[in-house]
């Protein structure tokens, strides 16, 4: 009698299949690649691994002579940095990844399948060969030579060795898929660091943003403020002092020299424990005692002797000596990690304020531009807000909000692809400082950009100086070196920046 169908058992052994990810389930379970439950486990860990920005180990499934082409062209291109906690372009990278996979696998059986071919051929041959002469010799007309299942392992053992451990390519497929991509990734994060806001919106953004028409200027601005590491340097600095007196604590580890008294055990050597010879010696011990020693009590007149040499500890002996363990109390000095509590840093955005008059127009100009993106990346970098005012003449006041996204990349490209001109208001500062009394402002940082040819109002002084008693700071920046400016009347510190010979041609 045949035994009852047992659905839930089968629903039980393919359990494991609910860990697959739904889009690359149809491959992975075509795959002629390992068992079933290997390939699953396989997918698991590359989906895993690349989620973290890195790639599986090498002894995660597929075996190196299948995932070694796909490998290649991921570390060719730097892809799997980009992947860290990005969900959609994991998912999305996967499936040409169990593709690659797929092709992989079929071009090795095919070139296996031919190798052996060529093999078999040759291998008939030479048994051919050797049976005609063998039937001549005996006369008798020579038999179909056919290949033994011992010989046809052997080959193919030959065979798949060779194949397995020749050296492949990367993945033409995934370069070709995925090449532009990486080198916009790429080139966005030479001048940004980290994607993740802005992948996070969508993973083919970021080759949107290399078509903007401003994106040149960028990677330019981006040249210049390697050339200026001082540049850097001042928007680095901002906020870097500021600390809350209250609010909400944060834990900090830190390091403290720690003192204990710990037992040791240690071995030392001693004659109390005569286990080794370690040479020859005078002493009282008859246990000891060399035979030559001994020979002297037979004597009459020579035992007179042996008796004085023992009782002077003359005698030569053996010395000995062996290794006890003792325990000691030991003082010893380390370091050990104590969480302690510090305010928690309260800063808010950061602000640049540009002069875009017509004395700031050429180089002043690029580098009010370049302190912008330095401003951005730091507040990026800083999980800040960032905001930028440039204002020109009476009643010209433009304020925008960068950020890695779509809309913030694309205000930035508006910003850097305009050209400055017109009159000069400084009091466009008060604007600012109505903006820093809101709450969420008044923590920011503030570094207004301009070449100082102007005069601070008074009210405007005022404005600022009440800012600064709420805690906001003021940084300046003085395109030239044209003495005490109003710039110094609103800002402190003051950088005044006339390093031109670093730009050579800009």
């Amino acid at each position: 009698m045949r035994p009852a169908f047992d659905a839930n058992s089968l629903t039980q052994d393919y359990a494991f299949l609910d860990d697959c990810p739904d889009q690359v389930f149809e491959d992975v379970v075509t795959l002629s690649i390992g068992t079933l439950p290997e390939r699953v486990a396989g997918v698991r860990a590359w989906r895993s691994a690349l989620f973290d920005g890195r790639l599986p180990g090498s002894e995660v499934w597929p075996p190196e002579p299948v995932s070694g082409a796909v490998r290649k062209a991921l570390t060719q291109l730097d892809i799997p940095r980009f992947c860290k906690g990005q969900d959609e372009l994991v998912d999305r990278l996967l499936v040409d990844i169990v593709q690659s996979f797929g092709r992989c696998a079929s071009a090795i059986s095919g070139e296996v399948a031919a190798r052996m071919r060529e093999l078999e051929s040759l291998e008939r041959r030479r048994l051919d060969e050797i049976e005609q002469e063998r039937a001549a010799k005996e006369e008798r007309p020579a038999r179909r030579v056919h290949l033994d299942p011992e010989t046809l392992r052997r080959l193919r053992d030959r065979v798949e060795h060779d194949v397995n451990n020749r050296s492949r390519d990367a993945d033409g497929d995934v370069v070709l898929a995925w090449g532009e991509t990486a080198r916009a990734w790429a080139s966005i994060a030479d001048v940004f660091g980290d994607l993740g806001e802005l992948m996070g919106r969508g993973w083919d953004l970021s080759t949107r943003v290399l078509g903007e028409i401003g994106w040149m200027e960028v990677l330019k601005l981006r040249e210049l403020i390697e050339r200026l590491p001082e540049l850097r340097e001042i928007v680095r600095q901002l906020g870097r002092l500021q600390t809350a007196t209250d609010g909400e604590s944060i834990a900090e580890k830190v390091l403290v020299p720690v003192r204990r008294v710990e037992e040791e055990r240690r071995q030392v050597r001693t004659p109390q424990a005569p286990t080794e010879m370690r040479g020859i010696e005078r002493s009282g011990e008859i246990a000891r005692m060399l035979p030559v020693e001994a020979s002297l009590l037979g004597h009459p007149q020579l035992r007179l002797l042996w008796h004085a040499r023992r009782a002077e500890r003359g005698l030569l002996s053996y010395r000995v000596e062996g290794v006890v363990t003792e325990r000691v109390r030991v003082e010893r000095e380390s370091t050990e990690e104590v969480e302690s509590k510090r305010p928690r840093p309260q800063r808010g955005p950061i602000l640049a304020v540009i002069d875009t008059s017509g004395s700031m127009n050429g180089l002043p100009e690029r580098v009010a531009k370049a302190v912008v993106l330095e401003a951005l990346r730091t507040a990026h970098a800083e999980k800040r807000r960032c905001f930028v005012y440039a204002y020109g003449g009476p009643g010209q006041t433009l304020e925008h909000e960068l950020s890695l996204s779509a809309g913030g990349l694309g205000r930035l490209m508006m910003f850097l692809t305009q050209s400055f001109g017109g009159g000069t208001d400084i009091g466009a500062m008060t604007i600012v400082a109505e903006r820093l009394k809101q709450d969420g402002w008044v923590k920011s940082d503030v570094i207004l950009v301009t070449d100082g040819e102007w005069r601070a109002p008074a009210g405007v002084v005022g404005a600022v100086t009440a800012a600064k008693k709420n805690g906001t700071r003021f940084h300046g920046v003085q395109v030239g070196n044209r003495g005490r400016t109003g710039l110094h009347d609103l800002c402190d510190p003051v950088h005044v920046f006339q390093e031109w010979t670093a730009l050579g041609g800009w």
